[in-house]
């Protein structure tokens, strides 16, 4: 007898260890790390974030506190970088207070009392006291503003509940172990809205693995299944091999599963034929599909030996699904390709579904076979959405270097190799699909993981001054050590007699900017541009482009010698003895800006730096740049100095040649090493440079170098072109003060802004 599914007999049993959620404790709501972890989220992540949830606010505009009319998401992004709270805790405040992320018509009040922020248990909203905190924008800043304003005046303010004191919140004792939880209390002085506040946390921001996730602990074999940000158990091994590649098994740490709610188990195979009482289904994943008869079941060819018997309570998590009819010869539907067009479809019942790459069909569909097809064969079918891949899946786009994980149909971006292997993943389990049908998959927010718990005391307050410009492991980040309570005290400054301005003036606190029309190398606008600055890794530049003027074979290889090769302040992983080609390093060197791979490309044979870098100052000498100096190949010597008017051409040099251009243009890379020794082969990054990935500037940036030390400020070189005139301009930014992680290129934005308006 015809038989389209054959069940395992032999079942593998797990040993089963249940791992209970976590519950609300009134003692601890959240950290002061995470309070204070305002670099959390860009403006993108925000906007990403709330299209997701759906609600009014992703498209809403609003008065700011100053006036000026802006999106929701830059609202809070400013609030959040303006008083260094964590933008998920707004996100979380607008929910909690109004329903406001997901509210998809909400009134004016809402709005106008979106945090709560001035309103107390016995106020009107229309007591004429608090009518100056109204208004959208007033009350998100007010409500990352008092954040920090507890954080200030602690201990000047006995009112404000803090960490490691007893306090009576509705009859019951809580001492609260973070101020940032005894803050919560001193804003909403209750455990209901404060245990909503946490609820909303956990689901939204403490449970970061995506659904479709596979997950088990190192000492419990147990396998579970993130699935609507609760966890389901497969109670053995038939059960998870029917619907997955057990090679996506991901080990997390046991507290970090104890967060995910248990919501039953997956026992029974899938594809399975199942019988309660007299009903006979097909299971179909999450869905429990009825044969219109039995008789259907055995016109079908199904043996009635593969049926089991099951209760109602067994099927209670499976969904209904479309009804098997005898007319349906195949139930679990068929892959065909159109013979005439190459094309590929799944069709089901008396629908067709696009799949724009066999990959996608492969992974979906695992047990059906591709079969041939003609148009014909679709006369009487109707068209339905395109297959997109299962959750869980970790895909990148051919011909670009992003790695996404795939949650309810939408693609996660996964932006460094820290997030990538911080979530357990492996780099063997991604595939590569062609552009289309990466489009089709929709974009959903950025993953991300939790911050290192921090090991400063809970009475001291934590302000980031992260001086890293790189999403992963960027090393343009000061190595030295410091007493100083404020590391911008480091910075090369110009002193008032030296103050000098060219052209239209741009408001700002950087210590110097430029900016030149490219093709004529005319600099239009400039403050101190002739003064001499610490250039940090926009040395790299140089280093890169003497590179090719010596003949560098990018097609060869360099293998790693600590010994000769090891730079100061390294950090880019890799082990002694492996071996990675040139041109790979000059991604990780522009484009992650790393130290140790400018030292492997310029000692690829031997130690030839002294050299080197002789021949980089000979070049800028034969260029006549009089007050440029390179005393190292990665910018970490101060002694690396330059001017803005001369950087202006080492910079339109480098990024006119083909080959420098495309690597100052990469906005991220991907590359294997050609010997791996530690079984980390793979390496991911994205641009240092936030802006190269931002949407909605009226410039496009076509080459891009960052650099930072304490000495020099953060500092920027970009290559733009104007998007109303396509007339490119070169701008460059050094000694910034703002060393935050990415509100330092909150500046840089401004200044590139102001000079496409401006000239």
């Amino acid at each position: 007898m015809k038989n389209f599914f054959t069940i395992l007999v032999l079942i593998l049993l797990l040993s089963p260890q249940v791992l209970l959620a976590a519950d609300f404790d009134p003692n601890f709501i959240i950290s002061d790390e995470e309070m204070q972890n305002y670099q959390s989220m860009t403006r993108s992540d925000i906007q990403a974030f709330l299209e997701e949830k759906g609600g009014y606010i992703s498209n809403y505009h609003a008065l700011d506190w100053e006036g000026t009319t802006r999106k929701a998401s830059d609202i809070i992004y400013r609030a959040a970088q303006e008083s260094k709270i964590n933008p998920k805790y707004l996100l979380v405040k607008l929910q909690k207070e109004q329903s406001l992320v997901t509210a998809p018509d909400p009134t004016d009040k809402q709005l106008d009392w979106a945090t709560g922020y001035g309103v107390c248990d016995s106020c009107s909203m229309s007591d004429p006291d608090i009518q100056k905190y109204k208004g959208f924008g007033i009350q998100v800043d007010r409500a990352a503003g008092i954040m920090r304003w507890y954080y200030e005046h602690m201990y000047a303010e006995n009112w404000i509940k803090r960490a490691n004191v007893t306090y009576t919140i509705d009859d019951t004792q809580v001492t609260p172990t973070s101020n940032a939880t005894g803050f919560l209390y001193s804003y909403t002085p209750h455990l209901h809205g404060n245990e909503n506040f946490w609820n909303l946390w956990q689901r939204w921001f403490d449970q970061i693995y995506p659904d479709g996730t596979l997950a088990k602990t190192t000492n419990d074999p147990s396998v579970y299944l993130i699935q609507g940000g609760k966890k389901r158990k497969f109670e053995n091994m038939t059960s998870l091999l029917t619907r997955y590649n057990p090679n996506m098994i991901v080990t997390i740490p046991a507290s970090e599963l104890a967060r995910y709610e248990n919501i039953g188990t997956i026992s029974l195979p899938n594809y399975a034929i199942v019988k309660e009482q007299g009903s006979y289904y097909l299971l179909d994943y999450d869905y429990k599909r009825p044969f219109a008869s039995y008789d259907v079941v055995r016109q079908l060819g199904y043996n009635p030996d593969e049926v089991i018997d099951v209760t109602a309570s067994d099927l209670n998590s499976y969904t209904f699904g479309s009804t098997i009819t005898a007319e349906q010869s195949n139930p679990l539907g068929r892959v065909v390709r159109i013979s005439e067009t190459k094309e590929l479809f799944y069709i089901q019942g008396n629908m067709y579904y696009p799949i724009y790459d066999e990959i996608i069909a492969k992974i979906n569909f695992p047990n059906l076979t591709i079969e041939k097809a003609h148009f014909e064969d679709f006369d009487t079918l109707s068209l339905g959405d395109p297959i997109l891949l299962k959750d869980g899946t970790l895909f990148g786009v051919k011909e670009h270097n992003k790695i996404y994980v795939v949650e309810k149909g939408k693609k996660r971006h996964i932006a460094s190799e820290e997030i990538f292997e911080g979530l357990g993943y492996n780099w063997s389990n991604v595939v590569w699909l062609n552009q289309f049908a990466g489009m089709a998959h929709d974009t959903g927010t950025p993953m991300s993981i939790k911050p290192e718990t921090s090991n400063t005391s809970d009475d001291t307050t934590l302000i980031s001054t992260d001086s890293t410009a790189n999403n992963t492991a960027s090393e343009e980040t000061d190595p030295k050590e410091t007493n100083s309570t404020n590391p911008v005290d480091y910075m090369v400054k110009t002193s008032v007699t030296e103050l000098s301005y060219v052209g239209p003036q741009f408001e700002t606190n950087m210590e110097t900017y430029l900016v030149a029309d490219y093709s004529t190398q005319e600099i239009l606008a400039g403050k101190n541009i002739d003064f001499e600055r610490p250039m940090a890794s926009l040395t790299k530049v140089m280093t890169g482009y003497q590179l090719l003027l010596d003949g560098i074979n990018l097609n060869q290889s360099t293998t790693y010698d600590p010994n000769q090769h090891k730079a100061s302040y390294h950090t880019y992983r890799i082990a002694a003895g492996e071996r990675v080609l040139n041109q790979d390093l000059m991604y990780a060197m522009l484009v992650s800006s790393l130290n140790t791979p400018s030292r492997m490309l310029v000692n690829t044979n031997s130690n030839q730096e002294d050299a080197f870098i002789a021949r980089m100052n000979n070049q800028a000498k034969n260029w006549g740049l009089s007050h440029t100096t390179f005393a190292d190949t990665s910018g970490l010597d101060v002694k690396n100095v330059t001017t803005a008017r001369d950087y202006l051409t080492i910079f339109s040099k480098a990024s006119n040649d083909t080959t420098m251009h495309t690597y100052l243009g990469a906005t991220s890379y991907t590359y294997t090493e050609l010997t791996d020794l530690d079984g980390k082969p793979d390496h991911a990054d994205t641009n240092s440079n936030y802006l190269m990935a931002k949407t909605g500037l009226p410039y496009t940036v076509i080459a891009s170098k960052t650099g930072f030390l304490y000495e020099a400020g953060t500092c920027l070189a970009m290559r733009v072109k104007r998007n109303n005139d396509g007339k490119e301009f070169v701008i460059i930014a050094m000694g910034n003060p703002d060393f935050g992680k990415n509100t330092r290129f909150n500046e840089f934005e401004m200044l590139s802004n102001w000079a496409m308006q401006t000239l």
